[in-house]
């Protein structure tokens, strides 16, 4: 308790002289305090110290500074090994928050913050809460490439986002189809197996905005289900990202790979498309990827000993779609 006291006593006559407008004398005494406490391993003071800094310098416009004790927060937590959960994550959050989106601090506490989830968390790829409130800053922001990043990576509410965010930057963009955002959205998670977010972004890049429909027909989402109506669009696109995700909860390669077989003209010029969909299929099919080429002899020798055998023929009913009639898609 003693430390505590002493911590509070600090705190008030730092609070103070940062009101009274002395900025660098404050910061550099949270600095010299906070050094003190790191070596006598009082790190929870310390935190408290640096996090209360940070937040008085940042309200106060000092932005360069506050950056500093915010950083100087994150050091701590690493030193002393602080994990990772709500309350240290909100201190993060908070800090945040209060960063102007032109200050060149903010990106270096970010990456030190996702460092630090990383190596004090469960998540080798930063903790989904902090990349869903990174994401979504930088989604305000329009700043879509880099909230892209961190939405992948999210939560269930990224997943909800990043179908908007799709949506909204195909259309700033203005290309053809804007369904090819929405695809490299949905495939990438559908190649982590995450069929749930991969339909949480679809349907909110659907109700986003107006999408053409170019006629409807009916599905049988499983092979014993009773058919339902399903649009086909005039964007190829988001035709093949819904029947994907139909496949995929099926148990069912014969369909993938005549979606495959469908849709390669659209997809095959792209080479992070190809892989992913090859990704997908050994995910849920167990389609093993082709081999790079490589040693001919090799992989000649292996095809004659594997056996192998084709699939079964037959019609497939995700995929006949625009059968019978008028092709709805343009795939040159």
């Amino acid at each position: 308790m003693a430390s505590s006291k002493g911590t509070e006593k600090t705190l008030q006559k730092l609070r103070e002289s940062v009101k009274a407008g002395n900025y660098y004398e404050a910061q550099q005494m949270y600095r010299t305090v906070a050094r003190r406490l790191n070596k006598q391993e009082k790190y929870q003071d310390t935190i408290r110290l640096l996090h209360d800094g940070a937040i008085l310098l940042l309200q106060h416009n000092q932005n360069g500074s506050g950056s500093d004790l915010a950083n100087y927060m994150l050091e701590t937590y690493k030193l002393a090994s602080v994990s990772v959960d709500e309350v240290s994550l909100d201190r993060v959050v908070e800090i945040l928050s209060l960063f102007p989106a032109s200050e060149v601090g903010r990106k270096t506490f970010i990456s030190n913050a996702f460092r630090w989830t990383k190596a004090n968390g469960e998540y080798p790829q930063g903790d989904p809460e902090l990349h869903d409130y990174v994401g979504t800053m930088l989604y305000n922001e329009k700043k879509y490439s880099l909230a892209e990043d961190h939405l992948l990576l999210g939560t269930q509410h990224s997943a909800e986002l990043i179908g908007k965010l799709a949506y909204e930057w195909a259309t700033e963009e203005n290309v053809q189809w804007k369904g090819i955002y929405l695809a490299r959205i949905v495939l990438q998670f559908l190649a982590t197996k995450d069929i749930l977010f991969g339909q949480l972004a679809y349907k909110n890049f659907i109700s986003a905005g107006k999408q053409p429909v170019a006629g409807e027909s009916k599905v049988r989402k499983a092979s014993a289900d009773e058919p339902t109506p399903f649009h086909i669009y005039a964007d190829p696109w988001m035709n093949f990202t819904h029947l994907l995700l139909l496949t995929v909860q099926r148990d069912a390669s014969d369909l993938f790979k005549e979606l495959q077989s469908k849709y390669e003209g659209l997809y095959g010029s792209e080479p992070n498309f190809v892989d992913l969909v090859q990704e997908i299929g050994l995910q849920f099919f167990n389609i093993q990827k082709p081999r790079k080429q490589g040693n001919m002899m090799a992989d000649l020798m292996a095809n004659l000993f594997s056996g192998g055998g084709g699939a079964a023929g037959g019609s497939n009913p995700l995929l006949q779609l625009g059968a019978g009639g008028k092709s709805s898609e343009d795939l040159d």
